[in-house]
């Protein structure tokens, strides 16, 4: 502190307020709406740490986006405003209905045969991942690890959809080729 210069005590809500914000919020953002300077914000969380609150002033900036069709957290959307797993699912609902439009011209003992056996015939799919552990973790690490769980949530469930929809496209083949004939 200058010499001459006014103390300017912190307020029990301006401390409600950083310990509420702390990790939440950049802290440039903080000293902005508490009007006080970078070091003064950081000096006080280091005294509200020494008394035993948890306050951590590191900021994860999120890099994820939610999707605007399935509202899951996506790191793959596309121009067209769809994540991978939204792009999939919609492949897979156009070679599907491809399959209905060819059904019909099967002969008849071809068309049982593929609702008895081809139609019952599942991709093998991956189990999603297991949510971590976030206990007793900090607010920056804690936004990191769900970050980190959406990624490989999302990478599941592509892979898992990629299966589907070859599949889906061999059987495709198959009806065409029997369609053919």
């Amino acid at each position: 502190m200058r010499k001459g210069s006014k103390r300017n005590d912190w307020t029990v809500s301006e401390e409600q307020f950083l310990v509420a914000n702390a990790g939440k919020l950049p802290k440039r953002e903080i000293c902005l709406l508490l009007r006080r300077s970078s070091e003064s914000v950081r000096q006080k969380a280091k005294a509200l740490r020494r008394q035993g609150v948890d306050v951590c002033l590191r900021y994860y900036r999120p890099t994820l986006e939610p999707c605007p069709h399935c509202g899951n957290l996506s790191g793959t959307i596309d121009r067209s405003g769809k994540c991978e797993p939204c792009r999939r699912r919609d492949q897979l609902a156009a070679i599907q209905a491809r399959i209905a439009d060819l059904l019909p011209l099967l002969p008849p003992d071809e068309r049982a045969t593929y609702e008895r056996t081809e139609a019952l015939l599942e991709s093998k799919s991956d189990p999603l991942p297991e949510p971590p552990d976030t206990d007793g973790m900090s607010g920056y690490r804690r936004a990191y690890a769900g970050e980190a769980h959406a990624r490989a949530v999302e990478a599941c469930v592509s892979r898992n959809l990629r299966r589907e929809v070859k599949a889906a496209q061999k059987r495709k083949e198959r009806i065409e080729k029997k369609t053919i004939q």
